[in-house]
């Protein structure tokens, strides 16, 4: 009888188990398909910096990769530098907080979240925002943008998010 209870005791633990397991596995963000917006062609030496200026408005510039650029805040730096792109930033604790960038102008109760398609950069609490741009991914940065990682095919993506 006693070999019967601890039968019964072990797979009541081992649903409940289960059944976290897969609770854990739905706190998967929300992918959201943006159809408006379509990838440029990169090359292998490019990454791409997307801002959302608008509901169906982007835009989209092409980065080709150095040994100069080595963050985000390296690419945004060099399109300053090299085309009409608009940033002011602060430094903060954890590197530069972007307060604009290009029409990306939040009001009081807003901020300009930032994304990523590279995989050690991306968030992954629950609820994280993600879309999918073609057949790519793209979600929150866990890191600020003088942190994010940049490689052949990255895409960095700013668009105004409201405060919670």
């Amino acid at each position: 009888m006693k070999s019967r209870h601890i039968a019964i005791i072990c797979l009541v633990t081992a649903l409940a188990v289960a059944s976290l397991v897969f609770a854990a596995c739905t706190d998967k963000p929300d992918v959201q398909q943006l159809t408006e917006l379509t990838l440029p062609e990169l090359d292998d030496d490019q990454m791409a910096v997307i801002i959302k200026n608008a509901d169906d408005d982007y835009t989209v510039y092409t980065v080709t990769l150095d040994e100069e650029i080595t963050t985000g805040e390296d690419a945004i730096e060099y399109l300053v530098d090299n085309s009409e792109l608009y940033v002011r930033w602060t430094d903060g604790d954890y590197g530069k907080y972007i307060e604009e960038l290009g029409a990306l102008k939040p009001a009081d109760n807003e901020f300009i979240v930032v994304m990523t398609s590279v995989e050690k950069d991306k968030g992954a609490w629950a609820g994280v925002a993600a879309y999918e741009i073609g057949d790519i991914t793209i979600v929150e940065s866990q890191v600020g943008v003088s942190d994010m990682t940049v490689e052949a095919g990255a895409i960095i993506y700013f668009e105004i998010a409201v405060s919670r």
